[in-house]
């Protein structure tokens, strides 16, 4: 039965090729078809045209930033003005050199104060306290201005001992009254020191001081005893260092 269904189809290939197209159809749906030997490759063809660009593709996710490494150090600017320091640097050294004047200033007043010092004659040491005298007679304004001069005060007895000591002092011109640092003129009757501060010790004489007498407002010694007088009496000046 297979033999003579090959006879059949071998034989409707043979009318096929010899015109008979309509036993086509019956030939491709009723006979096998054998693979036959593959023939001779063609020649590549030209190429074709190019195609039509596509359409643009979605936007593609933002990527991740990155910091790149640092750059090369530039150049140094130009140098800036100075600050403040050096104002504060005058400053100071103006601090200093007016402390260095002050120092010098005192100085040279001590050293003119002990010069001054040298022209008295007369030294008494009293306890922590020195009575000195230049051997002058004047009154008491002159008295004050002279102690003063040399940074002391007119002599003020405060016990009996430097009573005594001032008492003892002998001067060579022809007073011998001694002015004290005592005055009556800022209330009469009332006695005060140089610093206007009352009277600690006193050595009056047998009479008491006769305050009606308004022009005997300044106090003198005389062989340790206290009496008042004019205070344009002339008398011997002792200060107290």
């Amino acid at each position: 039965m297979t033999m003579l269904k090959q006879y059949l189809c071998a034989a409707v290939l043979l009318l096929i090729m010899f015109g008979l197209d309509d036993l086509s159809a019956a030939s491709e749906s009723s006979c096998p078809v054998s693979a036959g030997v593959p023939g001779t490759p063609g020649l590549n063809g030209s190429p074709g045209r190019d195609g039509r660009d596509g359409l643009p593709g979605p936007k593609g996710d933002p990527g991740v930033s990155a910091h790149g490494p640092p750059g090369e150090m530039g150049p140094a600017g130009p140098k800036g003005d100075k600050g403040n320091s050096d104002l504060r640097g005058s400053d100071v050294q103006g601090t200093i050199l007016a402390k260095l004047q002050s120092a010098v200033k005192y100085v040279k007043d001590r050293l003119t104060v002990i010069e001054k010092i040298f022209e008295f004659h007369i030294f008494r040491k009293v306890g922590k306290k020195f009575y000195v005298n230049n051997g002058q007679v004047v009154n008491f304004e002159k008295a004050k201005s002279i102690c003063s001069d040399v940074g002391a005060k007119v002599v003020l007895p405060r016990n009996e001992d430097e009573n005594k000591a001032l008492a003892s002092m002998s001067f060579w011109r022809g007073s011998s009254k001694t002015y004290i640092g005592a005055t009556d003129k800022d209330k009469r009757g009332r006695y005060l020191d140089m610093s206007n501060q009352p009277l600690t010790f006193t050595n009056w004489t047998v009479y008491k001081p006769n305050y009606d007498k308004g022009a005997e407002d300044c106090v003198v010694v005389e062989n340790g005893v206290w009496n008042y007088f004019s205070c344009s009496l002339e008398a011997n000046v002792v200060c107290e260092l």
